[in-house]
Parts: C-alpha cells; structure tokens; sequence
C-alpha cells in the first residue's frame, strides 16, 4: 500500500501537466467541429440498368409519364422527367398527412378529438363520408385515415381547414421542398377540374354539377380548364414526391410517434392495384394514389416498397393525358393502360432490388 501511494504521488504532478494541455485542445476540437459545416448527404448515383428498364416500361405507355425512384439505404435514384411538375391528385394529401402529425406532436391538435359529421351533400368525389348521413364524430385520427386509405375528400377538406393551407406550405418548404404546393381543397379543385371557376361556382354542390348545362358555357368551360391546366394547382414533381416520402420513412418528417402512425396509415391504402399489385404476396407498400378525369385524365401512386431484407426503395408515379375531356370509353382505356404501365414500373424497381439483395 504504502509502495502504491509513493508512486502514485510521484506521477501526480506529470499527469495534472498533461490533462492542462489535454483538455484545451478537446476543447478546440469540440469548437471546430461545432463550426464546420454539416456533411451534405452523398448525391445519389445512378443506376443505368433500372433506369433503362423505367424507360422502356414508359415507352409503352400513352400519355406523359413523370417517374422517380430513390432506394433509401443505397442512395441510388433512377427517374423520367422527375424534375417536372405534374398534377398530385390524391397524392396532395400525403403533404396534409405530414401537417397534421407535425401540429400534433407540438400539441396544436389533439389526434381523438371528435368532428361531428355535417354536410353530406356538399362534397365531390372519393371516399364514404359522403354517404354516411349527419351526425357522426369520427376523431382527427379517423379522418386522416379515411383521407388516405379510401382518398376520403371530405375528410381531406376538413383537415386542410384545420391545419392550413399556409402551414401545409409552410412545413413542405422547411423539408426543402420549393415546387410542391397545396393551393386548393378537393372541392376547389373538383370545380375547378370542371371548368367551374370563379365566385359565382365556389359553392355549387355535386347536385348542381350534375344540373349544370355545360353546352351552353363551352367557351367559358374550355378557357377556364386550360387556364387550370396552366396554373398547375396542387402540383409536385416525380422528384419532390419522392423526396418526402424518403423523409417520411427516414424519420425526418415528423418524430417517431408520428412517423410510425402515418407509416400505418398509409399502408393500409385499399386502393392496390398501382404500385403493389404485380409484387410478391406480403410486401408491404405505404403509399397513396391520386385519380383525376377533368380536364385531362391523371393517374398517380407514389410510396415506399419494403424489400425483404429490410431495405426501402421510394416510387413515384406521376402521369396525364394529353387530350381534354374524353368520353367514359376513352377514360376508362386510359385508366386500365395507366394502371398497367404503375403496375410494371413496381413491378421492375422491385425486381431489379430483389436481385441486388446482399450485393
């Protein structure tokens, strides 16, 4: 003990030199690593092979297709046209899902809160509320799902008016995402979709619709849809699209709590026959398709595909017609064909990863 304590005291003095240098220069480590910048993310290569297969799917395709692809752990991305803008549809409610869970996690709104249900006769579109009558109180939670997994446009209204178009901007702009933008609800933009612009048609109904004489306004009609067209309402890129939803996985978007909520949400989507529906029973797929007729058609689905060794890989689906206004026949080829061609581009990105795994 006594040994111990000699030589121990004889290093002493040296040590408390040393810890005197030592400590200054961790804290000048510490300063210069606080003040660098931070590392950007590695630019995502290029796969020529899946973009080429994207391609060639496409090619076979009518109409003007915009595509991108981002797998998450390889930092790989293929795409068509991905820094376009194409029309969201449905898709737009991914961006009201994220609001949502952000307020809600800062405590601005409560997920069990109840709405009661009013106005069954006053929205346009997809979804069930419209046929349930009043006086139903779905919570805010029961809302966002029906908004997502049956594209429930009543539900998207109300959400939209209780989050905010601004905010919904707002928060797509601090996820860096400067060409995607929410300017309408799915009334405004039915009627707009229509050719019903303007004061005078904001609160015409589904009944007023079907009563409408559109011969008689076909001037008024055709030059207010093309004007729509121009204006791009509720528009995004391939690339933006699939951005957020990189975010969403990758648990930037939103915290844990509401990542894995909106995560469930969107994979109990009821609409399948895009993305999921050439890949292997099982596969998991979050994500949310967006249907349009008026004034040209438009066919999108976009998500996350989980492969089976645990990786993500991201695709977007954006895609319209070219000609206005086309019958039920026409619509319905288009539809199918546009369905198809979602269908094979899952089908190839799934595919091309799959037997990649462990390589």
């Amino acid at each position: 003990m006594g040994a111990e304590n000699v030589k121990r005291g004889s290093r002493a003095p040296r040590r408390r030199l040393m810890m005197g240098r030592i400590v200054p220069l961790i804290v000048c480590a510490l300063v210069v690593a606080a003040a660098a910048p931070a590392r950007p993310a590695p630019a995502p290569t290029r796969p020529a092979t899946l973009e080429g297969g994207i391609r060639a799917v496409v090619a076979k395709s009518h109409g003007v297709w915009g595509i991108s692809v981002r797998h998450v752990e390889r930092h790989e991305s293929a795409g068509v046209r991905e820094n376009e803008r194409f029309n969201m549809a449905s898709v737009f409610k991914v961006p009201i899902l994220v609001e949502l869970f952000h307020q809600a996690s800062q405590g601005k709104i409560a997920l069990d809160e109840r709405v009661e249900w009013k106005d069954p006769g006053r929205y346009f579109g997809s979804g069930v509320l419209q046929a349930m009558r009043p006086g139903l109180n779905p919570t805010i939670h029961d809302l966002a799902t029906l908004m997502i997994i049956v594209s429930d446009n009543a539900a998207t209204d109300q959400l939209l008016a209780r989050v905010g178009k601004a905010n919904v901007n707002a928060r797509l702009r601090a996820l860096g995402l400067t060409k995607t933008s929410v300017d309408a609800g799915t009334r405004e933009h039915t009627l707009e979709a229509f050719g019903l612009r303007g004061p005078k048609y904001k609160d015409f109904t589904p009944a007023d619709v079907a009563g409408f004489d559109f011969q008689a306004h076909e001037a008024e009609i055709e030059r207010n849809q093309r004007q729509a067209l121009r204006d791009c309402h509720n528009c995004s890129t391939p690339s933006e699209m699939s951005q957020l939803f990189e975010k969403i996985v990758s648990g930037l978007a939103g915290d844990s709590v509401g990542t894995n909520d909106m995560l469930g949400i969107l994979s109990k989507q009821q609409f399948n026959q895009r993305l999921p529906r050439l890949l292997p029973v099982g596969i998991r797929v979050a994500h949310k398709t967006g249907t349009v007729t008026n004034p040209v058609w438009v066919v999108n689905d976009a998500g996350i595909i989980y492969l089976p060794n645990g990786e993500h890989v991201v695709v977007t689906a954006f895609s319209h017609g070219t000609d206005m206004n086309q019958d039920e026949v026409q619509l319905k080829k288009a539809f199918n064909d546009a369905e198809d061609t979602i269908a094979e581009i899952g089908k190839t990105v799934f595919d091309y990863y799959e037997a990649r795994a462990g390589k």
